[in-house]
């Protein structure tokens, strides 16, 4: 099911969370055992399908009647979990297929986790899966939960949790483990679960097939994951994009960063982690929030729940507390919230409400003051409320049993007069029962209510975030340029020979994208007249598909002024060259513009092993080199993500203009970029990799003044 252009069977996944009959093969009486703690959650959930134990050793289990093969169990099978030892999983998985079984959730551990003998047995399941129309979950993993249909796949502890509702988050993981752990603390903050899949080591069913899936289901609001390394870029994107287009966040903790983490990564179960800054690329060309901790995912699952998107990115902070909102204040900029300043009627109405030693600035500190007068935070939320330059607004707020009652009216008012999210922080250390009980009527009115004040200003951050993104990709299309390349292009692309500057231009220029004047000469007189053509100054530069490094050949020179230094250049040039590489095939001397006054930067693409093209964009020079100022984009680009590649990088101020000097041409950039990407994406198989280094834009366009393009 590893197709290349990333569609997933989504009616073949159906049969994981909605099976009408269920056998499990290798069950177990003891429910302390892997083995036995499906069948025991089914019943203890009264899962409505019907259910098949498989086991020669019994004839019935916890009141079910047990079979001796599968084979003899009556009627369809949905379903099978299979916990068996590795050495007889194929065997169970040929019963299946002659069952007509159509999923397979496979515990059994044994396969590519313990090396190439494990790896061995797991190919055969992936052929099996391949051959039939048996889908398979596992191996190696700890299966999955639908907690809506009682479907409880699963060894894990998970299967004893009650449900919480409401029940909108699903969940994909590819660490068993980990990913329960993650269920138990996300249940106990009071996130519940839609599913539950632990992917194990995806011998045929992966990360992204499940992620598909979820999507489809309308009780699933929100997915998150754990993420080691995807197998498919094409199916992971697919899946990404229709999340957009649903208005469904994915939240994914990925892990990998390091050299170490990559290790261990590729170490349990054999993903490949890959390189996290086209990971990090990808999910912010895609809408999807990187994650680092549990409370961040719980914390934007418990606000996103209310329903409500900010219409920008301001944000109001009160707090009863001067430090509390100072930190607030400072990771809200940390993360790209903008804090302004009250002004106007709202810091005159401030002003009004709050003592002489309180703060009407923004964050908002109300003082101690608001103990003794707690109507002080709803007049001031009032005005904060009114104001039309605040998009969010976070409170922070203790609450006390004489202040609760009066805390608790206010909000719920305030909160229901508004479209705005606004999110309460409240530091409850006191057993009174009028403080839980205001509190609990807070959350009953729809009101988002953290512990901790710096997971609210994250969670508010990432869904103004999220919604930015949202808004900015509905509709985008994959830019579409008019200019159709030639014959000639084509057959410049499409032969497999190695490709000099001179060539790869020929290929740019096909694709519209603009380059330097340019004369191929193959003698000095013919550089003369070049030159000439060209205009002084100019660049010589030697032409061979052969020599990609021209500077190290000694085959470079520039600001060549006149004729005789033209000839003598050719010369040197030549000579150089096939000193340097003597048999390299040499088709003679380019004679280039110089260009003048712009700014330099670079324009690379490269083949990930995951999503394919990348695009690399950065200023030239320092940079690149030394300050690795660049950002990266998946093909194929929108002109969307074409401008927040370009306006991304920390030195997008140089491109702005700096100094007196005038902005550069930010469309023909884009245009330019977009253009690349058009290019590697309709020669994907012909093309690895492509370098323009530099482009020279200034405040008219922009041109191509070297490129490199590598051949597959």
């Amino acid at each position: 099911m590893d197709k290349k252009d990333g569609n997933v069977d989504i009616s073949a996944m159906e049969y994981f969370f909605n099976p009408r009959s269920i056998a499990l093969i290798g069950v177990s009486k003891d429910i302390r055992k892997p083995s036995g703690r499906s069948l025991n959650a089914l019943l203890k959930w009264n899962y409505a399908g019907k259910l098949y134990p498989i086991n020669p050793n019994h004839t019935e289990i916890h009141g079910v009647k047990c079979y001796s093969s599968l084979l003899e169990a009556p009627g369809d099978v949905d379903m099978v979990i299979i916990s068996v030892p590795a050495p007889s999983v194929l065997a169970a998985l040929e019963q299946c297929v002659e069952k007509r079984v159509k999923a397979v959730v496979l515990f059994t551990s044994g396969f590519a986790e313990i090396g190439p003998e494990g790896k061995e047995l797991q190919d055969r399941v992936t052929e099996l899966a391949k051959k039939t129309n048996l889908r398979i979950l596992g191996p190696n993993c700890v299966g999955l939960v639908n907690l809506s249909k009682s479907v409880m796949a699963s060894f894990a502890n998970i299967v004893d949790l009650k449900p919480v509702y409401p029940m909108s988050l699903g969940f994909v993981t590819q660490s068993g483990a980990f990913g329960t752990l993650i269920f138990a603390q996300a249940v106990q903050a009071g996130v519940g679960f839609s599913s539950f899949v632990s992917v194990g080591n995806e011998a045929d069913t992966e990360f992204s097939d499940f992620l598909s899936y979820l999507l489809t289901t309308p009780e699933t609001k929100i997915i998150g994951g754990y993420l080691e390394g995807a197998k498919n870029g094409a199916k992971f994107r697919k899946a990404a994009q229709n999340a957009l287009k649903l208005k469904k966040p994915i939240l994914i903790m990925k892990v990998g960063r390091t050299r170490a983490g990559a290790r261990a990564a590729s170490s349990h179960t054999g993903s490949l982690a890959g390189d996290d800054k086209i990971y990090d690329a990808f999910f912010r060309q895609m809408g999807i929030i990187r994650i680092e901790t549990l409370a961040e995912l719980t914390s934007f699952v418990i606000v996103h729940r209310s329903g409500r998107m900010p219409q920008g990115n301001n944000i109001g902070i009160l707090s009863i507390s001067g430090g509390a909102g100072v930190l607030m204040a400072d990771k809200s900029e940390l993360l790209g919230l903008n804090v302004p300043e009250f002004t106007g009627e709202t810091r005159r109405m401030l002003e009004t409400y709050l003592p002489p030693f309180g703060s009407a600035k923004n964050p908002v500190d109300l003082t101690s003051a608001a103990v003794a007068e707690p109507e002080m935070l709803g007049r001031c939320l009032r005005a904060l409320v009114a104001d039309n330059n605040i998009h969010m607004i976070s409170v922070a707020m203790g609450f006390m049993p004489h202040s609760a009652p009066i805390l608790a009216k206010d909000l719920i008012e305030i909160y229901q007069s508004t479209t705005k999210p606004i999110v309460l922080t409240t530091y409850n250390i006191s057993s009174s029962e009028v403080i839980a009980k205001a509190i609990k009527s807070i959350e009953d009115a729809g009101m988002p209510v953290l512990r901790d004040h710096l997971q609210a200003v994250q969670a508010l951050s990432n869904l103004a975030w999220y919604t930015d993104k949202v808004r900015r990709h509905a509709d985008v299309k994959t830019e579409r340029q008019a200019v159709k390349p030639d014959t000639e292009t084509e057959k410049i692309i499409n032969n497999p020979e190695a490709l000099s500057e001179y060539e790869a231009k020929k290929v740019l220029s096909g694709y519209g994208i603009p380059i330097t004047r340019e004369f191929l000469a193959t003698s000095a007189d013919m550089t003369v007249k070049s030159a000439r053509k060209t205009g002084y100054p100019v660049a010589l530069k030697i032409s061979s598909a052969q020599i990609a490094h021209k500077t190290e050949a000694g085959g470079i020179k520039l600001n060549v002024k006149s004729d005789a230094e033209v000839r003598a250049g050719f010369k040197e040039v030549m000579a150089s060259a096939k000193k340097y590489m003597p048999e390299a095939k040499i088709q003679g001397v380019l004679v280039q513009e110089m260009l003048k006054d712009g700014v330099e930067v670079i324009i690379g693409t490269t083949k990930d092993p995951v999503f394919g093209h990348v695009i690399m964009f950065g200023l030239g020079g320092i940079f690149v080199e030394a300050l690795k100022d660049v950002s990266f984009r998946i093909t194929p680009l929108s002109r969307v993500d074409a401008e927040e590649m370009v306006a991304e990088i920390k030195g997008y101020s140089v491109l702005q203009g700096l100094r007196g000097k005038p902005p550069v041409d930010i469309d023909a950039l884009v245009d330019v970029i977009l253009k690349v990407s058009r290019l590697v994406t309709e020669h994907k198989n012909a093309i690895k990799e492509l370098d323009i280094n530099p482009l020279v834009i200034n405040s008219s366009g922009a041109k191509v003044a070297d490129v490199l393009i590598i051949k597959k």
